[in-house]
């Protein structure tokens, strides 16, 4: 039986690494799927700008092995028809920089998701807002993160030191099942504040309306006033690339303690 492959493309060598490390040995112990992660070596912003430059022709898995030793070295057995799926994690935070320089008012954000919207194809992006560091600014039992719903756009450079509070937290490769359940389930009840739902999405209500696009037109309101709200993307991940078995261990709530509204901000 043939082995299912899929390609996780990351901004950083080391913390996103060591993520997917600890990802591959909680949720993919069974022979069935390989999960090859390795870096894109910059922002996946300049990847998506040089395929843009080149009208999508060129294949984004040699596009990655040119630019990055460390991504070549992972990946030195493999080709794009090796992987049956791509997926790419972009940070949210200090690529603003990155993004004024386009030419004109193009939400390039949007654009790059535009691009990246299908795992079979070109690949599905996922963004953390603000940086991979979200996955562990979360608080046991609650929707509530350590830091703020609401961070300001101006301090995303605090923000590492921010959300390190909980040293059990920090250490991304020795997170257990447990961790896992905390962050996926505060995941669901802090998206359910961001979309205005009030109470957790069900299952059905999930598959059919959250995707990476939909979270980011959730979170332009936001943007607009100067903030982002506090949400990682792996476990937006892990629900999609899972079925309703999946979704029913993890997630524990059905409300929140209180309803954050965007209107505070």
């Amino acid at each position: 039986m043939n082995k299912e492959r899929i390609a996780i493309i990351t901004e950083g060598d080391v913390r996103e690494l060591d993520i997917f490390e600890n990802i591959k040995k909680t949720f993919f112990k069974s022979d069935k799927v390989d999960v090859i992660a390795f870096p894109a070596g910059e922002n996946i912003y300049m990847l998506w700008k040089q395929l843009k430059d080149d009208e999508f022709q060129t294949d984004v898995i040699e596009l990655v092995r040119e630019q990055n030793e460390k991504a070549a070295k992972i990946i030195e057995d493999y080709s794009r028809d090796d992987f049956s799926e791509i997926y790419l994690f972009f940070d949210y935070d200090g690529h603003q920089d990155n993004l004024k320089t386009d030419e004109d008012d193009t939400d390039v954000i949007q654009e790059m998701l535009d691009t990246f919207n299908n795992e079979t194809e070109n690949g599905l992006l996922y963004v953390n807002y603000p940086m991979v560091e979200a996955i562990r600014d979360y608080v046991e039992e609650d929707c509530a993160t350590q830091t703020s719903c609401y961070l300001p756009i101006a301090d995303s450079f605090k923000y590492k030191k921010l959300s390190s509070v909980n040293k059990v937290h920090n250490d991304m490769l020795r997170y257990t099942i447990n961790n896992w359940e905390q962050i996926i389930d505060a995941f669901t009840r802090r998206l359910a504040c961001l979309t205005g739902a009030g109470e957790v999405h069900a299952y059905d209500d999930y598959k059919s309306e959250i995707t990476p696009s939909y979270v980011y037109d959730q979170q332009k309101e936001i943007i607009e006033k100067g903030y982002v709200f506090v949400l990682s993307a792996f476990p937006e991940f892990l629900l999609d690339y899972n079925k309703a078995d999946f979704w029913h261990r993890m997630v524990k709530h059905k409300s929140n303690r209180e309803y954050c509204d965007k209107g505070i901000v």
